[in-house]
Formats: structure tokens, C-alpha cells, sequence
């Protein structure tokens, strides 16, 4: 194509070289012109930006000298702040502290009052209290005056127990209190010795029949040669024993005595019986001689006679009214009842076993169905005492005895045949007796173990039959060919030999009972 090009291309390419050349330079030429304005501006702005920073330095120059004096100002104020305020908490805490010290001082110098006060009122408590009773004991108000002794012993209790507060004088109060004590238990002491009186044999022993005939309780109901309406009554006396915690002691005394001559001789001596005599002031009670009965004493007889004496003595002396003087019911101190139970309900109990309840067991099998009327009169001696509260609730001693009868029976018959037994076996094996093939006394018939009911019918012999013909001859053996010959045996030997059927015997009918 190069070779066909025409002038007129060439023409057309020349130009264009031409243009091309002259707008290169122009555009440098222009380049250069902007760059130099661009520096001229430049500086400029770098004139006003050094004139504006001047300007500004100048207005911020007093400022910051301002916020530095503000802030040595500050620094200052807050020192000052803290200055005034160590002052302020070393004065409150010099203030609080004298504050407490004198509410210390103040509560304690309170509790010291308080204690003054409440030791002064109980003082006061204790001398009236001393002075009530001496004024109860001239009226012969005995039951009150225990009451206010015994509150004149709480007081001074309370008194010594205070630690760190001692008084001299409360060692003269307990002398005091001490004193009316044993002035008010010994005027008591007189007055239960003329309320019960006892007439006792001098040389008799205790407990025998001589001794239980010459014996007689009194029980006045005040004191002799006083007025029955201005005279204490016996509960009076006692009640003021029992708050001042001497009544069993006494109740111990009198229940001795009371065993002694009156509840066992009526136990152990069926002859005797009670006897009461009635009187304008007292009651006296005796024992008299009715004869010799025959046997053991009956367990319901005796249930009679203690539970006679029994009633008289609550009735008489231990009736134990509701007191309306008694301000804690720690202080009214035992029932007179259940006192003087306590102190004779064990070895009375035990005397009624082995002297009353032992010797009414049957001998026999056959008689312990009639046991149950001694079972029903000890359950209702029991249920009498504990009316009177004699007794607890929770007591059945002789109850639970008398219905064990079963087992008592069967020990007690073993013992009598181990005895009998051991008597006969001892005895002298030489006295001899004759026996014969036929005896007189038959020997009883045991029942069959093998049948369901005792019987004494007696079964036939029903014999075998025999195979081959007839065996039976006519010679026959003696009916004594088996018996025992004639002879002499030892008589303890045969009586052993009946016990130990009689026994088999009787064991065999009793029931599993």
C-alpha cells in the first residue's frame, strides 16, 4: 500500500505531526504558569495562617495564664478544704468520744440505779413478807404464812445471785429467814404431834396381835382445848408442811408407824378389824380381836378393812382443798394423799403379796374360777385408793399379781410337789407295807394321749384274728400271771408313786390355761 499512497496522505500526515508538536509546547508552557501561581498562593496562605496563629496566641496567651492562677487557686482551696476538714473530724471525734464515755458513764450509773431500785423494792418485798408471816402465825394462819416464808426465800435468793452487788445485810436476812423457818416448822411439827396421837405399847413387839390391841390413833380435828372454828384443821398443818418441803419427811415417820400397828397387823392377823370412835373434836382409831377364823386372811376381807382405815385417814386428815393463797403452783407442793402414799404404797404392797394374795392360790385346778372374785375386789381396792389419789394412775401392782393367778398356781403347785417329793424321798425307806395283787386302792386311770378329750371310759380288747385256723386252747393263764406278787415295799416309795399320779392326773384335766 505504500507504493499507492498519494501526495495528498503525505500532505495530510505532515500536518498532523505539526499540530502535535506545537500542542506539546503549549501545554507545557501552561503547566508551568499554574505551577507558579500555585506557589504564589501557597505562600500567601502560609502568610495568613502565621498571621492568624499570632493572633491567636495572643488572645489565648492571657487565658492560659488565667487557668494556671485558677489552678494554684484550686490547689490552694483544696488544701484548705482538707485542712478545715482534719480539723472538723479530729473535734467531732474528741466530741464523740467524750459523748460515749458519758453515755457509758450515764447507762451505767442507770443500771446501777436500776439495780439499787429493783434490790430496795425486793428488800422491801422480803421484809413484808417476814412480817406477814409473823403476822399470819399469831392468827394461826399457817398455810399463809408457808406461802409468804417462801416468798421471802425466792427474794433473797434472787438477791444473792446478783453478782458483783454484795450486801452485809442480807447475811443478817438469812439469819432472819433462817429463824422464821424453823420457828414456823417447829410450831407445825407441834401441831401434826397433837392433830395425830398415838397410843403405843411399850413393850410389845410391833406387828403381833398383843401389840396391834394395845394401839390407838386420835386424829383431832383441832387442837385439844380449842375452839373447832378458830384451831387450824389437819390439811391447815399439813399444807404448810408440804410448801416448806418438809412433809415427807414427816408423812415417812408417821407411815412407819402406820405399817407397824395398824395396816399389817389387819394383813397379816385376820382376827383383828377396825374400830372407830367418834368424838366432838377427834376421831380414834383401834383394832379389837374378833375371834381366831380358821385359814389364811381373804384377801377381800383385808381389801375392806385397809380401805375403812384408808377413808378415815383422807377424811380426817388428808382432805386437800384447792388453795386459793398459792400464788405459783410450785409452792403448793405435793397432794397430802399422794404423799403419804408414796410412803407406805411400797412395803404395804409387797406385806399384801406375800402375806394375803400368796396364800389365796388355789391348791386346786378346779378352784381357779373362783379366784376371779379376788381379782375383781383388788381391782376395785386399787381404783378406791386412786380415787383418793392415794395411788397413780399408772399403779396396778396387785392387780397385775392377782391376774397372773394362772402362772402363781402353777408355780406354787410345782414347788408343793418338789417338796412333798423331796420329804418322801427322804423319809425312812424301812417302814414297810404289804401290797397284794389285787390292792385296795386302785391306781387312777390315765386318759388315752392319743384321744382328743379326757375320757375314763375303759376300751375294750377286741383280739386279732389269726389265719389257720383256731389257735385258742382251752388251758388259760392266771389273771394274776402279770400282777405283782405278794410283798412288802417301802411306804415312802408307794406314796412318791401315788404323788406322781396324782399329779399326771391333775395336769392332765387342767386346761392350756
Amino acid at each position: 500500500m505504500a507504493e499507492t499512497e498519494t501526495p495528498s496522505s503525505s500532505l495530510v500526515a505532515a500536518v498532523l505531526e505539526a499540530v502535535q508538536g506545537s500542542s506539546g509546547r503549549l501545554e507545557k508552557e501552561g503547566l508551568g504558569g499554574r505551577i507558579s501561581r500555585l506557589s504564589d498562593r501557597v505562600e500567601e496562605l502560609k502568610g495568613e495562617v502565621c498571621r492568624m496563629i499570632n493572633e491567636r496566641y495572643v488572645e489565648f496567651l492571657p487565658s492560659m495564664q488565667n487557668a494556671k492562677e485558677l489552678e494554684c487557686e484550686a490547689a490552694k482551696l483544696s488544701g484548705s478544704i482538707d485542712q478545715l476538714k482534719s480539723m472538723i473530724e479530729t473535734e467531732v471525734q474528741q466530741d464523740l468520744h467524750a459523748a460515749l464515755a458519758e453515755f457509758t458513764e450515764l447507762k451505767q450509773q442507770l443500771e446501777r440505779d436500776t439495780l439499787i431500785l429493783s434490790v430496795l423494792k425486793q428488800l422491801q418485798e422480803f421484809d413484808s413478807a417476814l412480817q406477814q408471816t409473823s403476822a399470819m402465825l399469831t392468827e394461826k394462819k399457817y398455810v399463809p404464812a408457808a406461802h409468804h416464808l417462801k416468798k421471802a426465800q425466792r427474794c433473797l435468793k434472787l438477791m444473792e445471785s446478783r453478782r458483783g452487788f454484795e450486801l452485809k445485810i442480807l447475811r443478817a436476812f438469812h439469819v432472819e429467814l433462817v429463824t422464821q423457818t424453823e420457828n414456823l416448822l417447829g410450831i407445825l411439827g407441834e401441831e401434826w404431834q397433837r392433830l395425830a396421837v398415838w397410843r403405843l405399847p411399850q413393850s410389845k413387839e410391833p406387828g403381833s396381835l398383843e401389840s396391834a390391841l394395845q394401839t390407838e390413833l386420835r386424829m383431832h380435828r383441832a387442837p385439844p382445848g380449842e375452839d373447832t372454828g378458830v384451831g387450824p384443821p389437819a390439811t391447815s398443818v399439813l399444807r404448810g408442811l408440804a410448801i416448806l418441803g418438809e412433809l415427807r419427811y414427816r408423812f415417812k415417820v408417821f407411815g412407819q408407824l402406820l405399817l407397824s400397828h395398824i395396816l399389817k397387823p389387819l394383813v397379816c392377823h385376820p382376827s383383828l378389824r377396825p374400830i372407830l370412835q367418834e368424838q366432838s373434836d377427834a376421831v380414834a382409831l383401834r383394832l379389837e380381836s374378833v375371834g381366831t377364823p380358821p385359814g389364811p386372811p381373804s384377801p377381800v376381807e383385808v381389801f375392806v378393812k385397809l380401805r375403812l382405815v384408808l377413808e378415815v385417814l383422807h377424811q380426817h386428815l388428808l382432805a386437800d382443798p384447792l388453795d386459793p393463797c398459792s400464788e405459783d403452783e410450785s409452792d403448793a407442793g405435793p397432794v397430802l394423799a399422794e404423799a403419804l402414799g408414796e410412803a407406805i404404797w411400797k412395803e404395804l404392797s409387797d406385806c399384801l403379796t406375800f402375806h394375803c394374795l400368796v396364800h389365796s392360790i388355789p391348791d386346786s385346778s378346779s378352784k381357779l374360777g373362783q379366784y376371779v372374785e379376788v381379782i375383781n375386789a383388788t381391782e376395785q381396792f386399787e381404783r378406791a385408793l386412786k380415787d383418793m389419789r392415794f395411788l397413780k394412775e399408772d399403779s396396778t401392782d396387785l392387780l397385775t399379781y392377782a391376774r397372773n393367778v394362772n402362772r402363781h398356781f402353777a408355780d406354787k403347785k410345782c414347788q408343793d410337789v418338789i417338796v412333798t417329793a423331796r420329804h418322801l424321798m427322804m423319809a425312812e425307806i424301812h417302814n414297810t407295807v404289804k401290797v397284794t395283787p389285787e390292792p385296795s386302792e386302785a391306781l387312777p386311770k390315765l386318759p388315752d394321749p392319743a384321744g382328743g378329750e379326757h375320757s375314763d371310759a375303759v376300751v375294750p380288747f377286741k383280739p386279732l384274728p389269726v389265719q389257720g385256723g383256731d389257735l385258742e386252747t382251752k388251758a388259760r393263764l392266771s389273771p394274776h400271771t402279770l400282777s405283782f406278787p405278794t410283798c412288802c415295799i417301802s411306804e415312802s416309795v408307794r406314796e412318791l408313786v401315788a404323788l406322781a399320779y396324782q399329779t399326771l392326773e391333775e395336769a392332765s384335766a387342767s386346761t392350756n390355761q
